[in-house]
């Protein structure tokens, strides 16, 4: 009778913790709400709460994130293009083989984070910090990265032709395989870092 007792008390425990999982996330005619975000192109979630949230395959295109908490958030093959992503915290984020076309990460934190794959063309990533972050066979043709610390970053098989990384950090990056014409280097620092160009 005790253990049946005890087997009643875990599932009752075990439906508890799931109803108050699910309880952050709400649905609005079949329209994803977290934490009071709705997860929709135009959105605006100025310093909202997304950590964790899986947002596989959403579309946020010209949504306003700014200061948005996004640590450990899901955005593989999302579509951020033109997103307001000012501020936000992204540390171990995954954004695999998102569309980020013009998307704006000025002094975004992306510690950590899975960019691999993903199209950042044309986007801004001045002042941001992508320590150890996975960039590999990533797009970012004609990117913004002035003064961004990208120490440690991988980026393989990585477009960075025509970026612009004035005063960056690329001290133990890895840019080997990576197509860098007409890449600026000016004033980048390049300590220990693999298939750096010796020359601009």
């Amino acid at each position: 009778m005790n253990n049946m007792s005890g087997f009643v008390g875990s599932v009752f425990l075990l439906f508890w913790a799931c109803a108050v999982i699910a309880s952050d996330i709400e649905y609005e005619d079949e329209l994803k709400v977290i934490n009071g975000c709705r997860i929709v192109e135009k959105t605006e979630c100025v310093g909202g709460d997304l950590r964790n949230a899986d947002l596989r395959h959403a579309t946020l295109t010209q949504a306003n994130l700014e200061r948005a908490d996004l640590r450990n958030a899901d955005l593989t093959r999302a579509d951020i293009r033109n997103a307001n992503l000012r501020l936000a915290d992204l540390r171990g984020a995954k954004l695999e083989a998102v569309q980020a076309w013009a998307a704006f990460l000025q002094g975004a934190k992306l510690d950590g984070a899975n960019l691999r794959g993903g199209n950042f063309e044309f986007a801004r990533f001045s002042g941001a910090k992508l320590l150890n972050a996975d960039m590999r066979s990533a797009n970012f043709e004609m990117v913004w990265f002035p003064k961004a610390d990208l120490q440690g970053a991988d980026l393989r098989n990585a477009n960075i032709q025509e970026a612009k990384f004035y005063g960056a950090n690329l001290s133990e990056a890895n840019l080997e395989g990576v197509l860098k014409r007409f890449a600026i280097f000016e004033g980048t620092i390049m300590e220990d870092c693999t298939a750096c160009p010796l020359s601009w």
